[in-house]
């Protein structure tokens, strides 16, 4: 009975020990198994994560290669981007090591989209006041250009204004005269019997001049173009200096105004063509000659 027990016992104990042995095989190739599908789904998850990397490295890349405001920031970006890269590579692939670039990926992205947004940001300001500087400057440049050609339209207004402003003279009549007893004139074209010369002229009506005292020279110059008579000379207000047989001063308030002179020689007459100017300070106004027979 004893041994019939035992061989029981015995019998027993292979059965389970075979059944032990089964369970422990099947669990061992079916842990196998998952090892190696852990390990494929790793592989996938780190190819697809380099993959991702290169994406965005290769976006960097795209946008470093046109202009750019944060040329510095997204450079710093790119080179952790390809530090990431690179531990990828020698780092030996882990369901936490995954995870944890998985999460570095999230935040890389993050930060790219920032930075592109700012980028994008800063160049659309850049170009807006680059924009507004030029059309500043071309606005600056019109008024510039409007500016001077108004100054130079005043100077020219000036110019006419004085020109137009300046006295002149009229109906200069010459001639050789003899005085009566009576005070009368008598003209003459003979140079034996002519005593003098009489000039008269007509200063003409201006409302833009300035009224006042003005001066009047009057020159008789013979065929050599000397003066008759006695010369003298006076210093003007612009420094020039004039010589002249008669001097003139009229108070001039803008309406004509006639004038005459008498010019006589130092000694008699002789025969020729002489020249009578009038100025009006050191302007020349007429100019006429006198013949005399």
């Amino acid at each position: 009975m004893s041994t019939k027990s035992t061989k029981n016992t015995l019998l027993l104990l292979t059965i389970l020990l075979c059944v032990v042995v089964l369970g422990l095989g099947a669990y061992t190739v079916k842990f196998y198994g998952e090892v190696q599908e852990n390990e494929s789904q790793l592989k996938e998850e780190k190819a697809f994560i380099e993959q991702e990397l290169k994406e965005e490295i290769k976006r960097y890349n795209e946008v470093l290669s046109e202009k750019n405001i944060l040329e510095n920031e997204l450079s710093d970006a790119k080179e952790h981007l390809e530090d990431l890269q690179k531990r990828l590579d020698s780092n030996k692939i882990t369901q936490s090591i995954v995870r944890a670039y998985r999460i570095e990926l999230t935040k890389v992205r993050r930060e790219r989209e920032l930075l592109f947004k700012q980028n994008d940001s800063l160049l659309n300001e850049t170009e807006r006041l680059a924009k507004l500087q030029a059309e500043t400057q071309d606005a600056l440049e019109k008024a510039t250009k409007a500016q001077s050609t108004l100054e130079n339209d005043n100077k020219a207004l000036i110019e006419k204004i004085n020109i137009g402003a300046q006295i002149t003279a009229s109906n200069l009549i010459v001639r050789g005269v003899i005085q009566r007893n009576s005070g009368k004139f008598l003209n003459t074209s003979r140079a034996n019997r002519a005593k003098m010369v009489r000039i008269c002229y007509e200063v003409n009506e201006n409302k833009l001049a300035k009224a006042g005292t003005l001066n009047f020279f009057v020159q008789v110059l013979n065929g050599q173009g000397k003066m008759i008579g006695v010369p003298r000379e006076e210093k003007l207000s612009n420094g020039e200096s004039i010589r002249f047989n008669s001097r003139t001063s009229i108070p001039y308030s803008n309406k004509p105004f006639n004038v005459c002179e008498l010019v006589l020689p130092v000694q008699t007459f002789e025969e020729g063509t002489y020249t009578v100017n009038v100025f009006h300070e050191d302007r020349l106004l007429l100019t006429s000659p006198l013949v005399l027979k």
